[in-house]
């Protein structure tokens, strides 16, 4: 059975299903066929066809050549509309299921970016741990060096001790520098677990608080008053993960629409005193869209910068030069 169809916005049948077989679940397969795949999607162009910076970093971005591109262009104008554009002609499986006059707070074109972008890993290695806050929700981790995002892990429906026991699996097999669990609902059971253990799991784990106050000061107006800045610490290490990807130097996350759909589903507005307000995840589930689990680990791994930790480091005894001295 197949069942095909051209998406509209989230928190329908066809998204729940979608959604569901990229995450392995049910007995559907997702397979996404790009509009560029369309080998009538061309149109001829004239010598002097020339792209605009947008159009060169879109057709970088997917192999486009100039036949391509042209069409593009005139279908755009067609529609008078860039977004309804990327809704019936997506590039990927994210910008299918896009609500139409939704402004995320994570442009897709710098997930659509990183995602194509090759960089070396370096650096400590951080990882994020964000716990299910609902049933229905996921837990994830995810590993960074530096600029480059490694991986992204999602597991279901795991009690307090499993969870701490994959974190452990963690720790024990890659060594990170640092763990960073957000400690709402679950994850204080997890963080407890892990901190009773001892080294290097206590020493390696640190809690973070998705709702208390940012870290860093708020900036202030011109009478010395806070004006600005994140309302909370998940708006601020989203805002870092964001200012990650809108950087000059390139970075690299894994080439996955159900993470492109995570950084890509929050949106976001500005308080009484222009302070950053990221979209609750309760607020999603109300318009139909899933809790950006995925994207909420990579944030986690923004808590605070991180130096390289001892823990691969070896003791050799005696020192060279010093005999049998300590």
């Amino acid at each position: 059975m197949i069942l095909e169809s051209t998406a509209h916005g989230v928190g329908n049948l066809f998204h729940k299903m979608w959604r569901d077989a990229e995450a392995g679940l049910g007995e559907y397969v997702a397979i996404f066929v790009p509009w560029y795949w369309q080998e009538e999607y061309r149109k001829q162009v004239a010598d002097e066809f020339m792209l605009t910076g947008e159009e060169h970093a879109y057709a970088a971005l997917y192999a486009l050549d100039h036949e391509q591109m042209a069409w593009r262009r005139a279908k755009i104008a067609e529609l008078n509309d860039p977004d309804l554009f990327r809704q019936e002609y997506p590039a990927t499986a994210a910008e299918a299921f896009q609500i139409s006059g939704h402004d995320s707070f994570i442009p897709p074109a710098l997930i659509a970016r990183a995602r194509k972008a090759q960089v070396e890993a370096s650096g400590p290695l951080i990882v994020g741990y964000d716990p299910a806050y609902t049933g229905a929700d996921r837990h994830a981790v995810a590993w960074r060096r530096g600029r480059r995002l490694i991986k992204v892990e999602t597991r279901l429906k795991l009690d307090t001790v499993q969870a701490a026991g994959w974190i452990k699996s963690v720790i024990d097999a890659d060594r990170p520098a640092k763990v960073f669990i957000d400690i709402g609902n679950a994850g204080a059971g997890v963080f407890d677990q892990l901190s009773h253990m001892g080294p290097p799991y206590s020493t390696t784990v640190e809690a973070v608080n998705f709702g208390s106050s940012p870290v860093e000061p708020a900036p202030r107006d011109e009478h010395g008053k806070p004006y600005g800045g994140p309302l909370n610490r998940r708006a601020e290490m989203w805002l870092k993960s964001k200012l990650w990807l809108e950087g000059d130097v390139p970075v690299q996350i894994p080439d996955s629409d159900s993470l492109q759909a995570d950084a890509c589903g929050p949106g976001y507005r500005y308080d009484e005193l222009t302070r950053l307000v990221l979209e609750k995840k309760e607020d999603m589930r109300r318009r139909g869209a899933k809790s950006p689990d995925e994207w909420d680990a990579v944030a986690l791994t923004f808590a605070r910068p991180v130096k390289p930790s001892n823990f691969n480091r070896k003791l050799v005894y005696p020192p060279s030069g010093l005999g049998n001295g300590v």
